[in-house]
Parts: structure tokens; C-alpha cells; sequence
């Protein structure tokens, strides 16, 4: 009986990995989807970083990522006030690349204050979700 319920489970398990597997090759991104003016959404729990695009021109203060059609990367912090610490207010610009076969995107200046490897996991109109990858 364990052996029956030790194959079953691990069948479900297979088949859903190459289920998902399948789905997440035939997803395809326009990378012109990209570009544009991006603010952190915080979901709690996760630990991959999304975002979604301005799509007004209300000005919209805290962090922002910035991508560029020309390869140009910036990431900034505002504030209304300006009277937040140094600790947190930035404006760093650099470049980006992307290989899409892969669907990574890499960038001279840290997104997350730490990484500048990502795995791009959704990517439409007004969001996108990236996956840091260490590069140790």
C-alpha cells in the first residue's frame, strides 16, 4: 500500500514539474515589454522581485527602475519631502542587457541593492517578475 501512494505521489509530482515545464517554454515575452518606468510591488511571502509599470504621468515617489531603449539602467529612490536618510535615497544610472534565449537580464547597477542577475519569470504590458540569480 505505501509503494501504491509512494508512485502515485511521486507521479503527480512529475507530472505536474513537466507540465509547468512545458508551459514556461511556450511563454514568450516581447522584450519591448521592457522598457519603461517600473515600482516594486511587495507581495509578502515571495522572494522574487516584481513590479509594475507607470502607466500614468502622475508622479509616483519611492523606488523605481527605469529601462531604456538604448540600453540605458537606472534605479532611484524619491521622496516628496527629501527629507528621508542617505541610507535610502539613490540615483544610480548604468546599462542593461538582456539574452533572450535565456530570458536574463543583467545590469551594471544593482536592482535590489545587492543583485544585477535576474531571471526574467513573467514579463507583460504592466508587470514583470524577476528572479535573482547569485553569481557567485
Amino acid at each position: 500500500m505505501k509503494n501504491k501512494i509512494l508512485i502515485l505521489t511521486l507521479t503527480i509530482l512529475f507530472s505536474y514539474q513537466f507540465g509547468f515545464g512545458q508551459e514556461n517554454e511556450s511563454m514568450e515575452f516581447n522584450s519591448d515589454d521592457l522598457i519603461g518606468v517600473w515600482y516594486p510591488k511587495y507581495i509578502r511571502g515571495k522572494s522574487d522581485l516584481t513590479f509594475e509599470k507607470k502607466v500614468t504621468t502622475e508622479h509616483k515617489y519611492g523606488l523605481s527602475i527605469e529601462i531604456l531603449k538604448n540600453g540605458e539602467f537606472r534605479n532611484r529612490y524619491s521622496a516628496p519631502c527629501g527629507n528621508d536618510t542617505m541610507l535610502r535615497t539613490h540615483n544610480y544610472s548604468g546599462k542593461w542587457n538582456l539574452n533572450e534565449n535565456d530570458w536574463i537580464i543583467t545590469t551594471s547597477e544593482p536592482i535590489n541593492r545587492k543583485g544585477t542577475v535576474y531571471k526574467i519569470v513573467e514579463l507583460m504590458s504592466d508587470k514583470l517578475v524577476l528572479a535573482e540569480i547569485n553569481a557567485e
